[in-house]
């Protein structure tokens, strides 16, 4: 070869040159795959979530019509007590009041769409157990009883109550109280037993503690929010 002539770096180095671009190309592609493909993620989760909302709002909706005896916009006494009479639950009339007075925000002896629907978000997603939930109980039924039969399906009731106690604990309540029974359609009386018996096999394998007001001692958290 000519003296002073420039060869360049050597042909390993051009080659490791290449191999790194080539590298930094396909991390910077797998990348920007992996953004596209957790932007997908996010649309679709974003797309159930809303598909979701709509259903349980549309079911919302069903519910309060149903309630709502003589269409005049509003849940009263007479229209809850109908309803409860239905569903085989003996209620006086004072009681089905009380339901309605713990969420009658405006104090006007019912309980109108908005504070229907408020109610419901509030103390669905309520973690405190503060919440009133006696008539919240009530709409969980019927937005599960499409038929207006007054029963639902036994897996109805699995699927709402895993999510709110565990399944091992509804299991163990569930298997004592099907034994000897073969119909597994739901009454909302035999609805709100499984409710109290998981909700204390809950507390019993996760015991929480509040303050108690004499002393400011701290006792078991009672299994207070069920009882309807």
């Amino acid at each position: 070869p000519l003296l002073g002539r420039h060869r360049g770096p050597p042909i390993s180095v051009r080659r490791s040159e290449t191999l790194v671009t080539l590298t930094m190309a396909t991390y910077k592609e797998r990348m920007a795959l992996k953004s596209k493909e957790e932007a997908e993620k996010a649309r679709r989760e974003k797309e159930r979530r809303e598909f979701k909302e709509a259903q349980e709002l549309e079911s919302l909706k069903r519910v309060f019509k149903r309630l709502d005896k003589n269409q005049d916009g509003k849940v009263d006494v007479d229209d809850l007590s109908a309803e409860l009479t239905f569903l085989q639950m003996p209620f006086t009339r004072k009681e089905a009041q009380m339901i309605l007075w713990e969420v009658d925000d405006d104090n006007d002896n019912a309980v109108d769409w908005e504070e229907f629907r408020t109610t419901f978000h509030r103390t669905r997603d309520d973690k405190t157990g503060c919440e009133p939930r006696k008539l919240f109980h009530v709409i969980e039924f019927l937005m599960h009883d499409k038929n207006h039969n007054g029963v639902i399906d036994v897996d109805e009731v699995l699927s709402i109550l895993y999510v709110r106690y565990g399944k091992e604990s509804v299991d163990a309540k569930m298997q004592d109280m099907f034994k000897d029974e073969d119909d597994k359609n739901i009454r909302f009386a035999k609805f709100m037993d499984i409710q109290r018996a998981s909700a204390k096999e809950a507390m019993r394998n996760t015991p929480s503690i509040v303050p108690s007001v004499r002393g400011l001692s701290y006792s078991r958290d009672p299994s207070k929010v069920l009882d309807i």
